[in-house]
């Protein structure tokens, strides 16, 4: 069994030329077509134990492929791995009554067949956790403006002169994280997870803004035809240095529709609320309070395989206690995936358009505020042996994953306070440990 397990592997990677990133929950739900994610996401299910997943996200493979036996010799094997005799003996018919079915892959369901070492693996639960650390660093994190300037009561003034400690230009942040994932699958279309994380955010020089964020999330997947639905809550929890400190909770939905092959269409709504700690020393903080609604429409086209390119639409409503803090936001997200040998290749931009309920009288009593960004990142992400080859020999299990990202912001508003230019180049690296495979 075990040497036709390695043969299956080496058939489907020579297929598909896979690139064996790190997928996320949120990545399958966007693109529920694309071939060479969800081939990845399943391989990455089966790995942590997951197998009614696996089957899941080969089943609708197997559905937009008919004409692709690889998948389905793949699915067979999770099937007799299952010992789920039934659909085996279903894809067997099939699959031998199909004139595209190879002489190779007739001599492999032949060896399946003769093997009799079923392996009973139904786990239903699965669980692991992520360490991970991050570092970015920023080349404006006071958000010093373009002009170096300031409005107060209608009148410009110099912005505070760079210190090193409280006014700073340039400075690194360090996040070190660890987050437990765990959930359940119910049946091959529905499933539940549950999020817990700690991050412990520090900078070199500034000296506001250190932070420890304890966050949880929990979210159903439900497969309806060809809707891919997820409902979601969550709720974070920062507790920042020399800074108020607040709450945040929120409730979301999100649905992928899924066309044809080739065309998606991923939508969501969500709401959030925000509340400050009011305290002797911030006794004024709970007048930031907001809340947060939120939805957005998003176009995917899967070019091939390997490049797909979307397209977003944006619409925001804050409502802060604070009338002058409150702000309807418009905008459009345009981006483009590509898998290469070292990862997945992403380029984004987005586009915001901001317009403020009311006027900060202590700013300006006559500039009704109105901001525009454009927000533009470069990222690569994959597993750290595609960019270290030597790393294999400390991550046999390919269980460290590497992120590098570039981001660029730049807010253009007709008020002087917050016209502002920033960019970011982060690297991080996340170690996974898989809790089935220990206990």
């Amino acid at each position: 069994m075990a040497r036709l397990y390695i043969k299956l592997t080496i058939l489907i990677l020579f297929s598909f030329n896979s690139v064996f990133a790190e997928i996320s929950y949120k990545e399958i739900l966007d693109n529920p077509t694309d071939l060479e994610l969800n081939l990845n996401y399943a391989k990455q299910q089966e790995k942590a134990g997951n197998f009614k997943l696996t089957i899941a996200t080969l089943e609708r493979l197997n559905i937009l492929y008919p004409s692709n036996s690889d998948i389905k010799l793949y699915l067979l094997s999770i099937l007799i791995k299952m010992d789920s005799k039934v659909k085996v003996e279903l894809m067997i018919q099939t699959m031998l009554n199909d004139p595209n079915t190879t002489d190779e892959t007739r001599v492999l369901i032949a060896e399946l067949l003769s093997n009799d070492q079923i392996v009973e693996q139904n786990q239903k639960w699965f669980s692991y956790i992520d360490l991970t650390y991050t570092q970015t660093r920023e080349d404006n994190i006071s958000a010093i403006t373009k002009t170096k300037k300031l409005l107060q009561d209608d009148v410009s003034i110099p912005f505070p002169v760079v210190d090193d400690h409280l006014i700073v230009d340039n400075d690194k942040i360090h996040t070190k994280g660890s987050s437990l994932t765990f959930g359940k699958n119910f049946d091959n279309t529905s499933s539940i997870y549950f999020n817990f994380g700690l991050d412990i955010n520090s900078q070199n020089k500034k000296a506001t803004g250190d932070s420890e964020i304890i966050s949880g999330s929990t979210s159903y997947f439900k497969v309806l035809g060809n809707h891919y639905i997820s409902p979601y809550v969550y709720y974070s929890r920062p507790n920042y240095k020399r800074l108020e400190d607040y709450n945040t909770k929120g409730v979301g939905f999100n649905n992928t529709y899924v066309v044809n092959e080739k065309n998606n269409v991923n939508y969501g709504i969500s709401y959030s609320n925000t509340s400050y700690d009011q305290t002797i020393t911030f006794d004024a903080a709970d007048d930031k309070n907001f809340e947060n609604y939120s939805s957005n429409i998003r176009y995917n086209y899967n070019f091939s395989p390997t490049t797909q390119l979307s397209s977003k639409l944006i619409l925001n409503k804050i409502d802060s206690s604070k009338n002058y803090d409150s702000y309807d936001s418009e905008g459009i997200n345009f981006s483009i995936s590509q898998i290469i040998k070292y990862g997945t290749l992403k380029i984004q931009t987005t586009y915001l358009e901001n317009t403020y309920d009311a006027k900060d009288t202590f700013i300006s009593s006559t500039i009704d505020r109105k901001d525009e960004s454009l927000v533009s990142t470069i990222s690569l992400s994959g597993q750290l042996n595609q960019i270290v080859p030597f790393a294999k020999k400390m991550n046999e299990d390919d269980s460290i994953f590497y992120s590098l990202k570039f981001k660029h912001s730049d807010v253009s508003s007709n008020i002087l306070n917050y016209d502002v230019d920033r960019k970011f180049l982060s690297l991080g690296l996340t170690k996974r440990i898989n809790l089935n495979e220990i206990f």
